[in-house]
């Protein structure tokens, strides 16, 4: 079977969180914060410029591999770091990811956009789409009920 060419696609995902900035900042620093609402399948997980993240899960497709790499990371304000999806062991999409973080009338704006190279056949812009809207929703119900416990 024949595939077409790679394509080159771009999203961006904006989110309000009624936490504050180090609240929402946290969940993405710390492992065991970030693993509560990314899930089980974060593997790895050293954050720092020139660090590396790894995750994975299992569904009906298969065994789904993520491979992350950090490139730059201004605290508290952007984080930018390039990562692939690989199913069964092939690697069908390649990224480079944005996060912007914004104090917003004492909540946190979040700015996720993300420039991707897909390798057909893949699930492509609309799965990563798909996926980050859910890790986003996954993250503000952590968030809801991290101040439930904490308050």
């Amino acid at each position: 079977m024949s595939y077409p060419s790679q394509s080159h696609e771009t999203f961006t995902i904006e989110r309000t969180y009624p936490n504050c900035l180090d609240h929402v900042w946290a969940c993405w620093a710390h492992l065991d914060k970030k693993r509560a609402w990314f899930g089980d399948g974060l593997q790895q997980m050293d954050f720092r410029p020139g660090g590396a993240e790894s995750s994975g899960f299992q569904d009906s497709m298969g065994e789904h591999a993520n491979e992350t790499r950090y490139f730059e990371i201004q605290d508290r304000r952007r984080i930018v770091f390039a990562y692939s999806m690989a199913l069964n062991g092939r690697i069908h999409t390649v990224s480079l990811a944005t996060v912007v973080f914004a104090e917003a009338d004492g909540g946190t704006r979040l700015t996720y956009t993300e420039q991707m190279c897909v390798i057909p056949p893949s699930d492509g812009v609309e799965g990563r789409e798909h996926g980050w809207n859910a890790l986003l929703t996954a993250l503000e119900a952590y968030l809801v009920a991290d101040t439930r416990a904490n308050a």
